[in-house]
């Protein structure tokens, strides 16, 4: 009886840790408050809180916190913090803090085979989903039912990522003829 309490209080303990965010050392900088998404080719960069995400390699003046690959078919998306990298299977999740600014990197379902990744900063602040593969223009109003309480999305459009903003009711696709960022702030939910 005794063996069997301690195991279970062994592997509660594991469980707990593995659910532990991984902590990064806070910017001395002072944070913006609001944010940025700047499309790059395939991938993307993204501003949030004194956080920097590169997308699918993206490149980047200043050294990023987290690297972000998304699927391919078969393989699960890839998070690089460092020199720790993670596989992110559909249903896993991964989370972040950096200062009192938080992330939460979750691996969803794709319309296809390859998962979607959704980028959560804070405690709901904003929501950006970012799918492995191309999706055709008429589907675009079905992310919002797909990726409900999503702000952003980042897709991939004719080889390159364009940002639609999503919930305001219109599909209109920021990032095809320029690099300007689009801003963001905080979302009151």
């Amino acid at each position: 009886m005794v063996k069997t309490a301690m195991a279970a209080l062994v592997w509660g303990i594991c469980l707990a840790a593995q659910a532990a965010p991984l902590r990064l050392p806070a910017s001395k900088e002072p944070v913006a408050q609001g944010g940025s998404v700047t499309a790059s080719a395939q991938g993307a960069l993204i501003r949030y809180r004194g956080w920097l995400l590169t997308v699918d390699g993206a490149a980047s003046e200043a050294s990023p916190d987290v690297l972000l690959t998304s699927a391919e078919a078969g393989q699960a998306p890839q998070l690089r913090v460092g020199t720790m990298r993670h596989a992110l299977p559909v249903w896993s999740a991964f989370e972040l803090v950096k200062g009192n600014a938080r992330l939460r990197i979750t691996a969803l379902p794709g319309a296809d085979e390859a998962a979607t990744l959704l980028l959560d900063f804070g405690d709901g602040d904003y929501r950006i989903v970012i799918p492995a593969m191309g999706i055709a223009r008429p589907a675009y109003p079905l992310l919002t039912q797909r990726f409900p309480g999503a702000d952003l999305a980042l897709l991939l459009q004719d080889g390159r990522r364009v940002m639609l903003p999503l919930g305001s009711g219109r599909a209109h696709v920021f990032g095809e003829e320029q690099a300007a960022p689009y801003r963001f702030t905080k979302i009151k939910r």
